[in-house]
């Protein structure tokens, strides 16, 4: 009664949309609320028909479940972008009181990507099309709807590139009839395998999805005659062991291809898709993908998880399948809490939907995939974890650009590398894929234990220095190191030199307590410094004071903070008496002023137009580059400023050469460098 009179684009009564609507989710078994509310889902928002009206007649449930799917097309008079990202915000919203909006709404788009040629205008076709393909054959994938998923694809891929559609349809028609004997010789013959294993199975044959073939000549770039495993099967077994079974049986039966196993039941996708994968070739060389599945992880496959999307019809609430698909789709949500502008918003949803539809290239043309906003430093780990270690800047599209740059599709890009390069901290934030933020944890571990072990054994080799002892076998003894190392509850003599590089244990106390237990001394024993600015991450500089080369330094042992180093006047260390256990020899290694080290500076300036543009330029000017920088008192009716900055430069003599060039610019009343002494190590 709603609809009467009313008509789709097509020229047919409206009323077949939501019959078609409902007739969908009652082949996913949905319950009858849920398919009432998918044949009453255009009212609200198409007639005078109203949620309160809904809510009389067929109760609030169903109401809501309306409300929500039509809240999602109310949109106002806003451009493209924003409508889609409004459109997709508000069926989160939606979707939060009640998921049965999602299936709704899916169904609704699946029908109206079926009739979409019936839609006038070409634009409003690929609009449409564009924006089922970027965010609802997404969705449907990551609910386990295989099925769907893959037809809202086509459907998408028709309209957006109608004539590469026609030519690929065209040449996969023309494949499968000059391969269908040849398929249907190899389906027999996987019968009789299973047959003779005594493996009873239903046997599909199965094509593979046009986009998907479209998507594979993209990445690969194959033509169409270069694309194999285009024909299938799936084989339907009943029980999970019997799936074993019969992929070791095809395996005897044919040769399989290399590298083409994966076993989706020992780890099954995020969707809940579980199945045996693996790509059987026959004697006439023709590949086929065989899938091998229970009819449950069959019935998932197909329909995803509203197979199990049964509402109880008293207390309702959700089973743990139903829950697992909710939490899978409720990261998006937080997106909506976060207040991002419509087109960053409709950014990150596409990018948490399809992460992984970054294509770029190796020299020789290889396609590596990663996820989306993946950096360098992801493709040098992608191409080798040593490419990766050893990464020092990216050559991408022929520009030299540092490892964090991020990637773009079709990029092409060398990694350079350096012996002497080596993870940093700091490159966690670089990088996207977990094979990278692994290996690069990894290796800080191992270095940092390495570095740590090395400078704690020289530090305790100062120590039983001062005390006219060694680590040689003469100084101190294997029944020595026994002794002394159980009494510290620890195993080697590593874990002491590491105890002591950290800062948890003092090398004087570990060298009295050595020394007490050897009970002789080495009379020739040498004390040594500790070497500093030689990359070592076991030694750190201070940030209060920001030592330089050649500047006279000190050497200061904290507990659990290791050894920092301090210029020689640093306000911090005055009040620490130069006769504690915590002093360290410490000089500069001849390598120190090879290498760049922060340095910190204050300026203090007239507030005037250009004044920043003339200070930077002239750090730029002696290749001084700048980590930060800080203002106060930078009111614009103040007439002086203070500028405090942190650089790269490679020792003292660069440092002061700067100073001296800013205390020469009249802009500048006084420029210095910065010592803080509150709270410094």
């Amino acid at each position: 009664r709603a609809h009467a009179g009313q008509t789709r684009a097509s020229g047919k009564p409206f009323i077949v949309h939501p019959l078609a609507v409902a007739d969908i989710l009652a082949d996913w078994r949905f319950d009858a609320r849920t398919i009432a509310a998918a044949l009453l889902h255009d009212v609200v928002e198409d007639t005078e028909v109203t949620a309160d009206d809904i809510s009389r007649e067929f109760g609030r449930d169903v109401a809501r479940i309306v409300d929500g799917v039509s809240k999602i097309d109310r949109l106002e008079n806003i451009d493209r972008e924003s409508r889609e990202a409004e459109n997709f915000r508000k069926l989160l919203l939606a979707a939060a009181e009640d998921w049965r909006v999602v299936f709704i709404k899916l169904a609704d788009r699946l029908h109206n990507m079926r009739t979409l040629s019936a839609l006038p205008g070409a634009d409003r076709r690929r609009r449409v099309a564009g924006e089922t393909l970027d965010i609802y054959a997404p969705i449907a994938d990551r609910l386990g709807f295989a099925a769907v998923s893959e037809e809202l694809q086509n459907l998408s891929f028709r309209h957006l590139h109608p004539h590469r559609h026609r030519v690929l349809s065209k040449a996969l028609a023309n494949s499968l009839a000059g391969g269908r004997n040849a398929a249907e010789r190899a389906g027999e013959k996987v019968r009789e395998a299973l047959e003779r294993g005594g493996v009873k199975a239903e046997i599909e044959t199965r094509r593979k999805n046009l986009y998907s073939i479209y998507g594979k000549m993209l990445r690969h770039r194959l033509s169409f005659a270069e694309v194999e495993d285009i024909v299938g099967f799936r084989v339907i077994v009943a029980d999970r062991p019997s799936c074993y079974l019969a992929l070791g049986l095809l395996h005897e039966a044919f040769r399989p291809a290399p590298n083409s196993f994966t076993d989706y039941i020992a780890m099954p996708k995020a969707n809940g898709y579980q199945s045996l994968h693996t790509t059987l070739i026959t004697r006439a060389g023709l590949k086929l993908e065989a899938q091998i599945r229970t009819r449950d992880m069959h019935e998932i496959a197909e329909t995803g998880l509203a197979a199990h999307w049964i509402y109880k019809q008293s207390a309702g609430g959700l089973d743990p399948t139903q829950q697992e698909a909710l939490n899978r789709l409720a990261s998006l949500l937080r997106l909506h809490a976060e207040n991002a502008a419509p087109s960053e918003f409709l950014e990150h949803v596409k990018v948490d939907l399809f992460p992984g539809d970054l294509y770029v290239l190796t020299p020789q043309g290889a396609v590596v995939i990663l996820p989306r906003g993946s950096s360098a430093l992801d493709f040098a780990y992608a191409i080798h974890t040593d490419v990766g270690d050893h990464a020092e800047r990216a050559v991408i599209n022929g520009r030299h650009l540092p490892i964090s740059a991020k990637l773009q599709n079709g990029d092409q890009i060398r990694i350079v590398t350096n012996a002497d390069a080596s993870p940093l901290p700091h490159w966690i934030g670089y990088v996207r894929t977990a094979r990278a933020r692994s290996r690069i944890r990894h290796v800080l571990n191992l270095t940092q234990r390495e570095r740590a072990a090395s400078l704690g054994k020289r530090l305790l080799e100062n120590a039983l220095a001062k005390l006219g002892g060694s680590l040689s076998p003469d100084g101190v003894g294997d029944d020595d190191w026994r002794l002394f190392l159980g009494g510290q509850a620890m195993a080697e003599r590593e874990d002491l030199y590491r105890a002591i590089g950290l800062g948890k244990m003092m090398p004087d106390i570990a060298a009295r307590g050595l020394a007490r237990r050897a009970g002789r001394k080495s009379r020739n024993a040498k004390l040594n410094p500790i070497l500093v600015g030689a990359g070592d991450s076991a030694v750190r500089l201070s940030s209060c004071c920001h030592p330089l080369p050649p500047e006279p330094i000190v050497g200061v042992l904290g507990k659990n903070w290791g050894l920092a180093v301090h210029s020689a006047d640093c306000p911090a260390i005055h009040g620490l008496n130069k006769r504690s256990e915590k002093w360290t020899d410490v000089a500069w290694s001849d390598s120190a002023g090879h290498r760049p080290h922060q340095g910190a500076l204050t300026v203090e300036c007239r507030n005037q137009t250009g004044l920043m543009s003339s200070l930077t330029r002239t750090m730029g000017e002696r290749d001084i580059n700048i980590v930060s920088c800080n203002f106060a008192g930078g009111a614009m009716e103040r007439e002086t400023l203070t500028v405090d900055f942190v650089l790269e430069v490679h020792d003292l003599p660069q440092m002061e050469g700067l100073l001296s060039a800013l205390n020469r610019m009249p802009v500048v009343i006084q420029a210095r460098r910065a010592r803080d002494g509150a709270g410094a190590r």
